[in-house]
This record gives structure tokens, sequence and C-alpha cells, in this order.
């Protein structure tokens, strides 16, 4: 007998309808600064694109081709550190975890390293790729793979402890709750499983596959799906609390500052949703669409739209554009997320090969009679 769900409240937002009600308090949040952006230095060791974002691992910036080179790289120079070449091709970026370095390979193995100099920790075959980059949760590295299982490993050994069949191709990294873990499937179906047996607790069937990464914010689960909707769930039931819909996809991670929702979408608008009622209030539209994720700092936040081959930054909470460097490299452009390491923001490129760009970033008062932004370009 299938349970009856309990009506949920309707949807309070109709993006086509409803007015702005940015917050006047947004539009005094430092949208006088202006970003300057130089060059610190650019690494050019990979012979084939970048699989995924680089991350920082053990003071180091850690990077893996497309071919299965993994490389680490000297955050303040940009110099070599050390490298390992993988059996087989990379099937999804790294994943740093309390300094070990994870890598998958499209054939099933994922082999965890040490940080500081590439030293093999051990290795373990899944079955299968992996699907997205592993996450320790509950004490557990938990990986889903092309098959549609989900696999609870020791960190220590690589063993597996617990594996979950899920309903379909996991389509999301998995998202950590409090005893819980949560993975969205391509079948339109999100998990919520215990730790650490993995037993189900709830399921709900949201009619089209989950597109971005969840977000988990206190008892609250904000969901993406690609009927270009987000979606409000209560974290204990998954009974939802409201829908919006956005006009297009979102498949980079949304993020939330204060009572801000922050949904980047791929009709190159980023949404302000207020995260309790979903009721929009502002929106700001870039060139290009947005699919990889904002590299997030107190004040600002960092995004490469697609093929535009520029970084953009924009002042939180108001998404006032704060500052642009441009690539300026014919047929190039960014194809990874900006990630922050150390006081630099990095950000991959190359269709042929792997190259990585850091940028220092400076902050100064913008002129009031200036008729625009400064555009940072990469020297030519």
């Amino acid at each position: 007998m299938v349970p009856v769900q309990a009506a949920s409240r309707p949807p309070r937002t109709v993006f086509r309808s409803q007015p702005f009600e940015w917050d006047p308090d947004v539009g005094r949040d430092g949208a006088d600064v202006v970003l300057s952006f130089s060059p610190s230095w650019t690494f050019t060791g990979l012979q084939a694109p970048l699989a995924g974002d680089p991350v920082p691992c053990q003071g180091l910036l850690a990077a893996v081709a497309q071919d299965g080179q993994v490389a680490a790289i000297d955050p303040r120079h940009g110099s070599l550190e050390w490298t390992v070449k993988l059996d087989g091709p990379a099937s999804v970026g790294p994943a740093a975890i309390d300094g070990t370095l994870y890598v998958a390979e499209t054939g099933g193995r994922l082999t965890a390293f040490d940080g500081s100099d590439g030293r093999i920790v051990w290795t373990a075959d899944l079955g299968a790729g992996a699907t997205s980059l592993p996450r320790l949760i509950g004490g557990f590295l938990m990986v889903p793979t092309i098959p549609g299982f989900l696999l609870a490993l020791d960190p220590a050994t690589g063993a597996v402890k617990a594996r979950r069949a899920l309903p379909g191709r996991p389509t999301t990294p998995p998202e950590e709750a409090p005893g819980l873990v949560l993975i969205g499937t391509q079948t339109g179906v999100l998990l919520a499983l215990e730790m650490p047996g993995l037993e189900e607790r709830w399921r709900r069937d949201l009619g089209y596959a989950v597109s971005a990464p969840l977000l988990v914010l206190k008892r609250r689960v904000y969901v993406a799906v690609s009927d270009r909707s987000v979606r409000c769930l209560r974290l204990r039931s998954g009974r939802r609390i409201w829908r919006v819909h956005t006009g297009a996809m979102t498949t980079a991670a949304m993020f939330v500052r204060g009572p801000y929702l922050y949904v980047l979408n791929y009709d190159n608008d980023i949404h302000v949703l207020r995260g309790r009622t979903g009721h929009l209030m502002g929106r700001v539209r870039l060139g290009h669409r947005l699919d990889t994720s904002a590299a997030l700092t107190e004040t600002h936040a960092f995004v490469v739209p697609y093929t535009e081959a520029s970084l953009v930054g924009l002042s939180l909470p108001g998404l006032v554009i704060a500052g642009k460097f441009a690539l300026d490299i014919p047929g190039e452009w960014f194809t990874t997320s900006p990630v922050l390491v150390g006081d630099k923001v990095a950000v991959g490129y190359g269709r042929s090969e792997g190259r990585i760009v850091a940028l220092d970033v400076s902050e100064k008062a913008a002129e009031k009679s200036a008729g625009g932004l400064p555009v940072s370009r990469a020297p030519r």
C-alpha cells in the first residue's frame, strides 16, 4: 500500500509576475569596492584537459588531467612539487579530505594518495566508475558509482563497509545531514539514508532528475530539479515546503548567505531567493550560462560564465559586479570552477591540455566618476 503524503504548501513564487523585493540593506553591500586581478603564475604541466576542479591539499594545489596524470603545485609560485600517473584515465576530479587526495579512474579504481608527496596509501576496486567526488560522511568515505550504487568505504584502508543500490544513476554528490546521507538520482528520486548501514529513512519522487548538488541548511534541503525548478523540503520527512520555477536548469552548486539562497542558472542569471519562502529577491544577468560552482569569500563570489573566458567578481549579498579578469587567449575559456588557495584565486582552462592560472586579488575604492569597471587581462 502506497502511503498518502500530506498536502504540501502551495508555492509562493511565480517569477513571471512577482515583483522584486530586494532588501534595502543589500544596496549597501560594499559595492563601492573594485576588485583588480593580476596573474601570479600559470601552470602548464598537464598534457590533457583537466578532469574536474583543482583542490587545495596539504598546502599544495592538486589537479588531475583526463589522461590520469595527477599533479601537486606550490600555490605560491606555480612550481610542480610532485606528479604521478594513474593506470587509466580519470573519471572525476580529485577530492582532498584530511590531507589525503582521492582520485577515481573510469575503470572503477579509487586511489588514495598522501597529499604531501604523492605516495599511494591504498587502492580500492569500486566495480564501476565514480559519478562524483568522494565525501567523508559519518566517518565513512561515500562514493556513488555509475550503475546506481552508493558505497561506504573505510577511509583508512579503502575496504567497502556498506553498499546501497539506488533507483537509478546518481546525479549528485552524497550530502551530509545529521545522521543521514542524501543523494539524488537521474530517475528523480531523492533518498535519505541512515548512517552507517545506509538503510532508507525516506524517499521522494520528484518526477525529474536531480540536476545539481544538494544543499542542507538546518532542517531544510534545497534541491534543483531538471524541470527547471528549485524545491525546498523538510529534512525530517522530505515533505515539500515550497517550489519555484527558475526558467532554466541549474547544475552548479547553490549557496546561502544570511537569509538568501543563490541559484546559478543556465539562463545566464543568478537568482536570489529568500530561503524560508522561496520568494524572489533579486536577479543578476551575466553574459553566459553558469554551470560551474562559485568560489566564496565573506564579501565576494567568483564565477566563470561558460565560454565567456572571464572570471567575474560579484559583491555579496547584492551581486554587484566588482571586477573581471579576461583570459584573452583566442579559442580558450575557463573549464573549471574557481578555487581559493591561500590569498589567490586559481582556475583551470585548456581544451587540448590542462592549464591553471592563479590570480592575486586586490581591492580599492571605486571612483564615482568612472564610466565602468576596469577589466584585468592576462598578458599576451
